[in-house]
C-alpha cells in the first residue's frame, strides 16, 4: 500500500512540475542523401568522391558555409543538459549549474560523448540593478571551449585548441568573471592546461588570460573588444637538442555592429546551454517576417602573434603575426532576405592553433605567402502559404597558399621529379593541396593558387515547427584540385584533377 501511495505522490509531483524543455537540448536528427561530386567516381579525386549515398560531411560543404558554427550541418547530435538554478541563502545571489554533454552519433553507429562546456555560475544582482544585470562568476570544470575571443566562429580563437592539440587529453578548464549592465559589459578570465615539456619529459601547467568589454553606444550601435595571452609550451624540435624555447601567443580582437530592427545575435557555439523554455524557443523559433526593413552590419578584425622556431637561425625563435577580418551584412524586407559575407585570413592565422606550418616553425625567409580571401552573396524568398523558402548563393574565394624558397618535398637529395619548389594551397587547418611544379607549355612558369568559384541553389520546405526538408544543388570551379599519380619513373607526382564539381545535398531534418 505504501508503494502505491509513493508512486501516486511522484506522479502528482511530476504533473505539477513546470513545463520545461527536455533535458536533451538542441537535438538535430539529419537524414541525408547526397553526392559531393556526381562528375567523379571513387578514387578519381583527393579526397575520394564515392557515388551518391546516405550520409554527408564537410566534403559536401562550400567555403562560405558554416561561418558561425563548428559543425557541417549534416550531423545527428544532441546536447544532454542537466540544469539547476536556485536562489542562494544571501540576498541578491543566484546559483546555477549545468552538466552539458555533446552526444554525437558516428557513421558507424557508435556515439561520441564529450563535455560541452559544463559550468557552475554565481550571479549577484545588487539592489536597484535590472533583472538581466549583475556580477557573475562562471567556472568551467572540464572545458572552457565556449569561452573564446573573436565574434564570428570561423575566426574565433582562444578556445581549448589554443594550447595546441597536445593538451587534448588534459582538457582546458577555466573561469570567467563578468559584470553586465544595461548598456555595457566587461569580463576577465583565464584557462589552464597540462602539456608535456619535451625537455624534462614531465607535464607542466600552461596558463591563458583573457579580457574584454562591449558597449552599446546607441540603441543601434555596439562596439566590442577582447585581448588574450596564452602559453603554448616549448618548441619540441629545439627541446630534442637541449634548447628551451618558449612558445607564447597574444592577440586582440574587436568588432563594431550596426543593427536596425534586429538584435545583436551570437552563434549558438558561443552560448552556454540551459534547458529552460526561453532557450528552447530561441533555438527553434521559425524565422519571423514582420514586414518592413530590418538589417545588421558587423565588421570585426583580429591581430595575433606567437613565437615560433626561426628556420633561418639555429636555436632561435621569432614572432609570427597573424591577421583576420570578417564582414557580415544581413537585410530583410518583407519576405526577402539578403546577405553578404566577406572573409580575410592570413595563412599564419589559419595555422595559429597548430601552431605554424610545419608545426612550431616560422616560415623561412623568401617564402611567398598569400592569404585566404572570399566574398559570398546570397538571397532567399519565403512563400508563406507553401512554407517554402528558395534561395541562391554565389561566392568566389582566393585560397591561402605558400611557396617555399627551397624544395621541401624531396629531402637533401631529391629525385628528378621532386626538384624545384612548389605552391601549396591551404584550404583550412592542415588541409593542403600540393600543385605541380610548372603550369605552362614551356614548363617555366610556376603554378600559382587560382580563384575558386561556387554557386548554390537552395530550398527549405518547413513541414512542421520541428521538421523540414532541405535541398541544395551546387557547382564549383576549382583549378587547384590535385591528386598524386606515379610518373614514368615510379615517383608519385601531383597532377591536376578536373576543375568542375557538381554536387547535391538532400536532407530531412528534425530539431527539438
Amino acid at each position: 500500500m505504501k508503494t502505491l501511495q509513493t508512486l501516486a505522490l511522484m506522479g502528482l509531483t511530476g504533473l505539477s512540475a513546470p513545463a520545461w524543455a527536455g533535458d536533451f537540448v538542441d537535438t538535430r536528427l539529419s537524414f541525408v542523401f547526397a553526392d559531393d561530386n556526381i562528375l567523379a567516381g571513387a578514387g578519381e579525386t583527393t579526397p575520394s568522391s564515392p557515388a551518391a549515398r546516405f550520409g554527408a560531411g564537410n566534403q559536401n560543404t562550400q567555403f562560405y558555409d558554416n561561418f558561425n558554427t563548428k559543425f557541417s550541418g549534416f550531423e545527428t547530435l544532441s546536447n544532454l543538459v542537466l540544469y539547476k538554478r536556485m536562489p542562494a541563502f544571501f540576498e541578491g545571489l543566484t546559483t546555477e549549474a549545468a552538466l552539458t554533454l555533446l552526444v554525437l552519433e558516428k557513421p558507424s553507429g557508435g556515439v561520441d560523448l564529450r563535455d560541452n562546456s559544463s559550468y557552475i555560475r554565481l550571479n549577484y544582482t545588487p539592489s536597484g540593478w535590472g533583472e538581466k544585470e549583475g556580477i557573475s562568476l562562471t567556472g568551467f570544470p572540464v572545458s572552457a571551449d565556449r569561452f573564446r575571443l573573436g565574434y564570428a566562429y570561423r575566426i574565433s580563437w582562444g578556445g581549448s585548441g589554443i594550447f595546441t592539440n597536445r593538451s587534448a587529453n588534459s582538457g582546458a578548464p577555466g573561469a570567467k568573471l563578468q559584470i553586465t549592465r544595461d548598456r555595457w559589459y566587461a569580463y576577465v578570465g583565464g584557462k589552464t592546461s597540462l602539456v608535456l615539456n619535451d625537455l624534462i619529459l614531465e607535464q607542466e601547467t600552461l596558463y591563458g588570460v583573457m579580457a574584454g568589454a562591449g558597449w552599446d553606444i546607441l540603441d543601434t550601435l555596439r562596439v566590442e573588444g577582447g585581448w588574450g595571452y596564452f602559453q603554448k609550451g616549448i618548441v619540441p624540435g629545439l627541446a630534442n637538442q637541449g634548447i628551451e624555447a618558449a612558445v607564447n601567443a597574444t592577440g586582440a580582437s574587436a568588432q563594431i555592429v550596426y543593427h536596425v530592427g534586429v538584435p545583436v545575435g551570437t552563434s549558438v557555439d558561443f552560448k552556454l546551454y540551459k534547458n529552460d523554455p526561453e532557450i528552447y524557443q530561441r533555438f527553434f523559433a521559425p524565422e519571423q517576417y514582420p514586414g518592413g526593413l530590418s538589417y545588421s552590419v558587423s565588421l570585426e578584425g583580429s591581430y595575433l602573434s606567437q613565437t615560433l622556431q626561426d628556420p633561418d637561425k639555429f636555436g632561435a625563435t621569432k614572432p609570427q603575426g597573424a591577421t583576420a577580418m570578417a564582414l557580415q551584412a544581413r537585410a530583410k524586407f518583407d519576405f526577402l532576405r539578403l546577405n553578404v559575407l566577406g572573409l580575410y585570413r592570413s595563412l599564419s592565422f589559419i595555422q595559429f592553433e597548430v601552431p605554424g606550418l610545419p608545426p612550431f616553425q616560422n616560415f623561412p625567409k623568401g617564402t611567398e605567402l598569400k592569404p585566404e580571401m572570399f566574398v559570398a552573396v546570397g538571397a532567399d524568398y519565403h512563400l508563406p502559404t507553401l512554407h517554402l523558402t528558395p534561395g541562391i548563393i554565389l561566392g568566389v574565394q582566393q585560397p591561402a597558399s605558400y611557396r617555399s624558397p627551397d624544395s621541401t618535398l624531396g629531402g637533401n637529395n631529391p629525385p628528378a621529379g621532386l626538384t624545384g619548389t612548389r605552391t601549396v594551397v591551404v584550404r583550412d587547418v592542415n588541409q593542403l593541396s600540393i600543385l605541380p611544379t610548372t603550369c605552362d607549355k614551356n614548363k617555366t612558369k610556376p603554378c600559382e593558387a587560382e580563384p575558386i568559384f561556387s554557386a548554390k541553389a537552395t530550398f527549405r520546405w518547413d513541414l512542421s515547427e520541428s521538421v523540414a526538408a532541405v535541398g541544395e544543388v551546387y557547382y564549383t570551379y576549382d583549378t587547384n584540385r590535385t591528386t598524386f599519380k606515379d610518373d614514368v619513373t615510379g615517383v608519385a607526382q601531383p597532377n591536376f584533377e578536373k576543375p568542375h564539381a557538381l554536387g547535391f545535398n538532400t536532407l530531412l531534418q528534425s530539431r527539438f
